[in-house]
């Protein structure tokens, strides 16, 4: 059950860290608000998305004090870009390992507030018992503990990245689109507001297929040019390994799994997951 259950342990960090406030997150880039994202999430949901259920809720979270922001080279990489070829440069090793630092932060911090917040779990982990628990149906499909704990962290630590990695906007894109040209067979990336355009007119149909991973870096200005794929993945138990979910036969990469769809992006390694416990391929 790790497709829909998102949930693994940060293990010892919650006693060094303590619970984060999630009212403002780092110190880096101050309290902020989110917004404008929910559109693309509610046809991710149905187009790209193999657990249902993923429902988006606000949050962001911040460093506790004496301790080192997560990301304090962001602003040394933002103007290093700025000043060369724009379209050439591409993040260094040593650079991504640290957003993928960021990455796993936001995991842990996601995973720590919502296992808080349970009413059932008051910060606890959830054992496998827990995860197989049916609260709802919806449809045809039955929405277990693990696929509703899953998706409420899985949002919390979309909003954590969108926020943390504010300042390599040129290099780092939160949930971003990629649709197939189909004259060409290659996946290209959709500007926002041409989605928020097709949304609002109901133009469904267009974003039919369409690809929305949780984290992609790429060539700086250039979408197009991907390096890496990340999925945020909270397993239920934390036991159990992050697997890529299957897309179901009435979706439109049936019956390929979504990690198989993201390899079609292109990058250096093969598309990874973001959990709590770090990045796994």
């Amino acid at each position: 059950m790790s497709t829909g259950s998102r949930n693994k342990s940060p293990g010892g960090r919650r006693q060094q860290r303590g619970i984060p406030d999630w009212g403002c997150l780092l110190l880096l880039v101050g309290c902020v608000t989110t917004t404008g994202h929910h559109g693309p999430g509610h046809y991710a949901r149905t187009s790209d998305t193999a657990t249902a259920g993923c429902l988006r809720n606000p949050a962001c979270y911040t460093t506790t004090p004496g301790e080192e922001a997560i990301i304090p080279w962001l602003s040394n990489a933002a103007s290093a870009a700025r000043s060369a070829p724009a379209l050439a440069m591409l993040l260094a090793e040593a650079d991504i390992k640290l957003v993928e630092k960021t990455l796993t932060e936001c995991a842990q911090a996601a995973n720590e507030k919502v296992n808080q917040e349970d009413e059932t779990l008051k910060g606890q982990e959830p054992d496998r018992a827990e995860c197989r628990k049916v609260v709802r149906r919806e449809g045809n499909m039955d929405v277990t503990r693990a696929m509703e704990l899953g998706a409420k962290k899985h949002d919390k630590a979309l909003d954590c990245a969108r926020e943390a990695l504010k300042a390599l906007a040129e290099y780092v894109r939160v949930e971003p689109t990629y649709q197939k040209d189909l004259t060409t067979g290659v996946w290209r990336w959709i500007d926002p507001k041409q989605v928020k355009e097709w949304l609002q007119l109901g133009l469904t149909a267009q974003l039919w297929g369409a690809l929305v991973p949780d984290i992609v870096i790429h060539a700086a200005g250039n979408p197009n040019k991907v390096q890496r794929v990340y999925d945020f993945k909270f397993p239920c138990p934390p036991t159990n390994k992050p697997q890529w979910g299957y897309y179901a036969p009435n979706q439109p990469h049936y019956p390929n799994t979504q990690g198989k769809m993201y390899e079609a992006l292109g990058g250096e390694k093969g598309p990874a997951f973001s959990t709590p416990g770090g990045i796994h391929r």
